[in-house]
């Protein structure tokens, strides 16, 4: 009688470490799936405007009035000949003024802040009042800088020098320069709680910078010429490449994969923007002449 009570007690201990054995290896086959399972991003073509928005270089969307502004060259992207014009277009890509505000050269990135519209015209930076739609200050920085993108953040607004290979930051009623170095031709800058992302149009790469030790990172490569970034809701990255290509980065690795070329076709693909309420990519096709919308999806 213990004999056969001690063969069950053996018996149900087998069974007890062979059915943990089958939960360790399915949970095991769940992680692996999960580390392989990658989202697979692409575009589908919703709507492009009319071809009036002469080189349009940049793309601003602004959640309170869902206008999206466009920053118009007109010709010549670094000459100082007073012809460039900000546009507004409605979220089906309908041109609403077609010169909203005029008087700038070559006006690129763009961003807002306390009510007023900050452009990037060359050498200065242009504030204009949302409302008025009269310029209220400027800001200018010597040395031929080529300032190109702004970004938004902590009540500050930051520009990039492409020229300078520098980033700038408004302030207290002035631009002051807080980082430098030689990163081959800065370009696109999106602010975010960890650091500030760039891209450069040269050296094709695409990184951080961090404030508090003063450094930038490089995070990936092959980008094309980095123009705008753009962040996504997961945390992960869209930043164009002026020639006409969009890269889509993984936060998770800085793996990075091609969603878009139209080198081919000679459509360009400047300072992009994104809705984020209805994932809409803003595009910029500046000799192209229009702004083309795409829905980013996931399969």
């Amino acid at each position: 009688m213990k004999t056969s009570y001690t063969a069950l007690i053996f018996m149900v201990a087998i069974l007890t470490i062979s059915c943990n054995n089958k939960k360790k290896e399915k949970l095991k086959n769940v992680e692996v799936e999960s580390e392989t399972n990658v989202v697979k991003p692409s575009l589908e073509f919703l709507w492009e405007t009319d071809s009036l928005l002469t080189t349009c270089e940049a793309v601003l969307f602004d959640k309170a009035s869902q206008t999206i502004y466009v920053a118009n060259v007109n010709n010549s992207p670094w000459g100082k000949d007073n012809n460039g014009f900000i546009s507004t277009i409605n979220t089906n890509g309908e041109i609403t003024a077609l010169k909203w505000a005029e008087g700038l050269s070559g006006p690129k990135g763009m961003g807002i802040l306390h009510g007023k519209l900050y452009v990037n015209d060359i050498d200065r930076v242009v504030e204009i009042d949302l409302l008025s739609k009269k310029a209220t200050n400027t800001f200018s920085v010597e040395d031929n800088p080529h300032l190109n993108d702004i970004t938004v953040g902590n009540n500050t607004v930051f520009v990039s020098g492409s020229n300078s290979d520098a980033i700038y930051e408004i302030t207290e009623g002035k631009i002051t320069e807080v980082a430098k170095d030689s990163l081959g031709r800065l370009n696109g800058l999106s602010f975010q709680k960890e650091g500030m992302y760039y891209a450069a149009s040269r050296s094709h790469n695409f990184g951080i910078y961090n404030k508090d030790d003063n450094t930038f990172k490089t995070l990936t490569t092959d980008i094309g010429h980095g123009d705008g970034i753009v962040r996504l809701e997961n945390g992960d990255f869209i930043v164009s490449s002026w020639q006409g290509e969009l890269f889509y980065i993984y936060s998770k690795d800085w793996t990075k994969t091609q969603l878009l070329d139209t080198r081919d076709k000679k459509i360009n693909a400047a300072d992009i923007d994104y809705i984020p309420d209805t994932q809409t990519l803003l595009v910029p096709t500046f000799f192209h002449n229009r702004v083309m919308a795409y829905k980013v999806k996931f399969e």
